[in-house]
């Protein structure tokens, strides 16, 4: 028997490392299993907040957490556990070996997250077609953030409305916000991220949606695959689709980090320099 592929959606510190820990351990994960046809959803690890025995499903969407009343579909995600935890050990040892960017003068850390130097598998995205690739070649000649997401991503799903506000600052700045959802299974389709965004008030993103073979361009230029992929993620392109830094995982306690005058300031000091 082989285990099915993993996906992973991490959280991050406050202190902007990435981990287990957004209320001390919270680990957010999806495990697919493409052969067999399994789909066991997302498991968090419990909170400090709480007894021990609870579990805060509050920033899925509601079908998700009618699933989690389910005997057998807990029982799946009990016996993935184990996987979850394997693939999170070796995302962190990845990371921890990951060069961080040096930061402009005078700045310790950003809000949005402890920044990478991309490897080098991290490239411009290719061949992509429809609107997701109208949007990257409109934008490529400038700064651009792209956004890898998922509906059942907690730490996407609550990053979403912030990035709607963001995306006309950035813009203010020369720098592009793209967000698009590259679910992996596949689940989540254009009508569904279009009500997401309605229902969560995201305003100034497009609905954008990887598909096919844009979907596998799109993980592969992040250095990612549809078996092994975390989320969020989150490339900083210089002009001309220049891979500069990386970042990953969300905090789903936080109000402010796309937003934040530091993150601002931060932007408006590499565009600067350019």
């Amino acid at each position: 028997m082989t285990h099915p592929p993993l996906v992973v959606c991490n959280s991050i510190t406050k202190g902007g490392r990435m981990g287990q820990r957004v209320w001390v351990t919270v680990a957010f994960a999806l495990t697919v299993g493409f052969g067999t046809g399994l789909y066991a959803g997302p498991y968090f690890v419990s909170s400090s907040e709480t007894d021990g025995n609870s579990f805060d499903l509050s920033s899925l969407p509601d079908e998700l957490r009618q699933k989690h009343r389910d005997p057998d579909y807990l029982l799946s995600e009990i016996k993935n556990y184990e996987l979850m935890k394997e693939a999170l050990a070796r995302l962190e040892a990845e990371q921890s070996s990951q060069e961080s960017l040096v930061l402009p003068e005078g700045m310790t850390s950003v809000p949005l997250g402890q920044l990478y130097l991309p490897d080098d598998e991290v490239h411009w995205p290719e061949d992509v077609s429809g609107d997701v690739g109208a949007a990257l070649d409109a934008a490529k000649n400038g700064w651009v953030i792209l956004n890898y997401w998922a509906s059942w991503c907690a730490p996407c799903v609550h990053e979403l409305p912030e990035m709607g506000e963001a995306a006309p600052l950035y813009a203010k700045r020369g720098v592009t916000l793209i967000a698009v959802n590259t679910d992996p299974t596949q689940t989540d389709s254009r009508d569904s991220i279009r009500a997401l965004f309605s229902d969560r008030n995201v305003d100034h993103l497009e609905p954008l949606i990887a598909e096919g073979e844009g979907l596998e361009s799109l993980l592969a230029a992040s250095g990612q695959s549809k078996s092994k992929l975390s989320l969020p993620t989150n490339i900083v392109f210089a002009p001309g689709g220049i891979p500069y830094a990386m970042f990953q995982g969300g905090d789903t306690k936080a109000t402010e980090a796309w937003t934040a005058p530091e993150t601002l300031e931060f932007l408006e000091i590499i565009v600067r320099a350019d």
